[in-house]
């Protein structure tokens, strides 16, 4: 008997991205979805989200070593935004932001830069989908720190929207290179994130 393939689709999380950051105000993302209803409904339960330690810093060098004279930039994670709501009867739909703060480098010979980023949707233990946006942005003339917004990203997972938790949570972190992700966990001090 041949596997229904557009069943399994529609079974597994779907993630996009908006072209402009349309949602208004951001709420924390277990903030409540405020309906058009006059009744007294909740919010659905987001589920939980989680930034590594080690994927919660960018640091790019120019390769020749990694001295602060070699820095080309080095990115931040600062907060994370979002927001839940029904995506109709039998789909949660929920939207992320990231803010981070950006430090261009003295080894920096460009004006703009891409900065490689992720969200890996898990149902309990199994990572069931991932997905990596790069955020450009422009170095200002006259800042050498400044903050910025990730666009929206858009997942719809396929549960009930309820105010219960669910086997779903979201890892989202900088998409590092193997040498970048030995440099985080030599160099840094491991942060404690708590989950929204």
């Amino acid at each position: 008997m041949p596997y229904d393939h557009t069943r399994l689709r529609r079974l597994l999380p779907r993630i996009t991205a908006s072209g402009a950051l349309a949602m208004g105000l951001l709420t924390s993302l277990t903030a409540c979805n405020a309906g058009e209803s006059a009744s007294m409904e909740f919010a659905p339960a987001c589920p939980i989200t989680h930034i590594p330690s080690e994927a919660a810093d960018y640091y790019l060098y120019n390769g020749k070593g990694t001295g602060f004279g070699d820095l080309v930039a080095r990115a931040s994670i600062v907060k994370l935004e979002g927001e839940c709501s029904a995506g109709g009867p039998k789909d949660l739909k929920t939207r992320v932001a990231l803010h981070i703060t950006i430090e261009r480098g003295p080894a920096s010979s460009t004006e703009t830069l891409n900065i490689p980023w992720f969200i890996a949707v898990l149902h309990g233990d199994r990572i069931v989908n991932k997905h990596i946006f790069r955020h450009t942005v422009t170095f200002p003339a006259n800042l050498a720190t400044f903050d910025t917004t990730s666009k929206v990203v858009t997942i719809d997972l396929p549960i009930p929207p309820r105010n219960v938790d669910s086997d779903y949570r979201f890892e989202v972190g900088f998409q590092l290179s193997p040498r970048q992700l030995e440099y985080n966990q030599t160099h840094l001090k491991r942060a404690t994130y708590q989950a929204y």
